[in-house]
């Protein structure tokens, strides 16, 4: 296998919601109106969530449930710059999450002390980059034209002769989907050198913790990039965030999941959910599903006593729910390739525990590590 990588399709109950602002509106009388993030398809309009935003809320998950260390931000106003530490090996959320830091050289004054926002004396000088491995898309509604006005006036503890302060935001009752991918091969592995992974600095300081590969590559052991990969997959089954939370409380944990091991590098389960004839519920699009598992068929990849992909729904969200299990349990392709667990927590509970087996199986005998456990 060349390049195993972990892939999932996600739906998010969205009710009566504000999860991703754009904004103040322009085309209203009202000084006060916020908008939320949209995409115009004719004259169809779908809110979105921005791939910034889902990330985002998948950091603070790891942060307090899983005790991930914070990367530190550096900010240099002149020119504007913002970069985390570009710790991959100390900071597991550089290391999924990516990065791009752009160290300039240290200026020395008279005390030998640095200027603000130079990089330290011991700080290799340059550009590093590092491309995520774990990489998503916008959560996009399923179905369009859902945003509602909320007109509302601000009124508490004024003068009685005051004028009310007149606002507006928008909401919407909705699903949002979304997909990512995780590349099992590059989590935990970085190449040394500018613009790419790591500069030597970073390395000398860490190379008691890593296996080198060859002059260039070095990688941290296997438990912790499973470790690591597990973490981020059990995060999603506990996702929450987004704006407007005090007034518009919204559940963001995905209520479907479809989520499994492919050999490569693209994310082919988009797009699977679609509206009804009426444009009110949602159906899992199960000719596309057969579709894109006919073509990846030789290509996802089966553990012994297991099924290369998992899937979980909460009761009552799919209009085709009925069918949908019924095709998987007994359909071709369905029935060879997809696991039904309970709920999505299980389903991405499934996938994370077979993360080990699919490291044994494919990453390490691929990347040549002798030293895996048996």
């Amino acid at each position: 296998m060349a390049y195993p990588i972990l892939t999932g399709a996600v739906l998010v109950e969205a009710n009566g919601a504000a999860l991703n602002n754009a904004g103040q509106a322009e085309d209203v009388r009202v000084a006060n109106a916020i908008v939320v993030k949209q995409i115009r398809i004719g004259r169809l309009r779908y809110p979105y969530v921005s791939g910034q935003a889902w990330r985002r809320w998948w950091r603070e998950v790891l942060y307090e449930d899983f005790s991930w260390e914070p990367s530190p931000v550096t900010v240099i106003r002149q020119p504007q710059q913002a970069f985390t530490a570009g710790d991959p090996i100390r900071y597991a959320e550089d290391d999924l999450f990516g990065y791009m830091v752009a160290r300039r050289r240290a200026r020395r004054g008279r005390k030998g002390v640095e200027a603000e926002g130079e990089s330290g004396p011991e700080e290799a000088a340059g550009t590093f980059r590092r491309i995520a491995p774990l990489k998503n898309s916008l959560l996009i509604s399923v179905l369009p034209n859902v945003i509602e006005r909320d007109f509302g006036h601000f009124t508490r503890n004024l003068p009685p002769d005051s004028d009310p302060l007149l606002y507006y935001a928008e909401h919407y009752t909705t699903y949002l989907q979304g997909t990512f991918t995780i590349s099992l091969t590059d989590v935990g592995q970085f190449e040394v050198g500018e613009m790419y992974d790591l500069s030597e600095d970073i390395v000398q300081t860490h190379k008691d913790g890593l296996e080198r590969l060859n002059d260039r590559i070095y990688r941290l052991p296997r438990s912790i990039r499973i470790e690591r990969v597990q973490q981020v997959v059990k995060a999603l089954a506990q996702l929450r965030g987004g704006a407007h939370l005090a007034r518009n409380l919204s559940d963001v944990a995905p209520v479907v999941v479809l989520v499994g091991f492919l050999d490569g590098g693209n994310a082919p389960l988009q797009r699977l959910f679609e509206p009804d004839e009426n444009n009110e519920r949602v159906h899992l699009n199960l000719t596309r599903l057969r579709s894109v598992l006919n073509d990846y068929q030789d290509r996802l990849l089966h553990l012994d006593s297991e099924k290369p992909l998992y899937f979980g729904c909460r009761p009552t969200v799919l209009a085709n729910e009925a069918e949908t299990m019924s095709a998987f349990r007994n359909d071709q392709p369905f029935c060879n390739c997809i696991e039904v667990a309970e709920t999505p927590q299980r389903a991405l509970e499934r996938a994370a525990k077979n993360v080990e087996s699919v490291y044994h199986r494919y990453v390490h005998r691929e990347s040549g590590d002798n030293n895996a456990d048996p």
